[in-house]
Formats: structure tokens, sequence, C-alpha cells
């Protein structure tokens, strides 16, 4: 039966799926990238701005899985949920800029460049949503 703590428990997995994934993507990322464009200024440009962004997607996954231990303790509305979304935005407008930047070599980026830019607008209203049900949350509790 589908339960939301099932749910989350399997997000958490697929979030531990996606850090192995990232690790053996950092180690084999040369091969795997020249196999499918070959060596020149594109090779050296997209490796370079997969490990330049690589970081920020280890500092998003650390965020994704601090939130989902969050919802497990039911610690949802809280400042540091708030934290860790402007965290996760922020993440994603630094690949959204290099993603701008590699996309004079490689105009492929531009897809990396929108979807970074899309998902940093919809985690600020993610966030903004969060940051003002704490604020009622807060209000609320001090009625009487």
């Amino acid at each position: 039966m589908y339960t939301n703590i099932k749910s989350t428990k399997l997000t958490i997995a697929v979030t531990y799926i996606f850090c192995i994934l990232l690790f053996f993507m950092m180690i084999f990322a040369a091969p795997f990238i020249s196999l499918h464009i070959g060596i020149g200024l594109r090779f050296y440009a997209t490796l370079m701005a997969f490990y330049i962004s690589c970081p920020a997607a280890w500092i998003a996954l650390i965020c994704i899985l601090k939130l989902l231990k969050n919802i497990l303790k039911d610690n949802i509305f809280s400042k540091s949920s708030v934290k860790l979304l402007r965290l996760l935005s922020w993440c994603c407008v630094f690949v959204s800029f290099i993603s701008f930047v590699t996309m004079f070599f490689s105009r492929a980026f531009f897809i990396f460049f929108l979807g970074a830019g899309l998902m940093t607008l919809i985690l600020r209203v993610l966030k903004n949503v969060m940051a003002r049900a704490i604020e009622i949350k807060e209000e609320n509790e001090l009625t009487i």
C-alpha cells in the first residue's frame, strides 16, 4: 500500500543511486564524453563544465537527502528546510551559469542552461511558499 513514508524512503534510495551514478560518472567522464563527441574543443569545454558543476551537484544531492530526512522526522516547515531549498536553488543558478558559458562552445548546453534556470525558478517559488508557511505557522502558534 502506498504511503507518504514509503514514497519518501523510495526517494531517499533513488537519491543514493544518483550519488553513486555521479561518483562513477566523475571517474569515467572523459572516456564517456570522448566516445560521444570525440576529442576537440567541445570535448574539453564539456569535460571542464562537468567537473566544475560536480561540487554543485554533490551539494544539491546532500540538500535533497537532508530535506527528505526532515520529512521523515516531521520537521517539514522549519527554517532549515528553507535554507536547504535556498542552497538548492543557488546550486541550480551555478549550473545554469556554467551551462551558459559552455553554451558558446557546444550548443547542446542550451538545454542544460534552460533546465537549470527553470529549476532555479521552481525552487525559489517553493522556498518562498515554504518561508511564508513558516511565518503563518509561527503566527498561529502565538495566537491563543
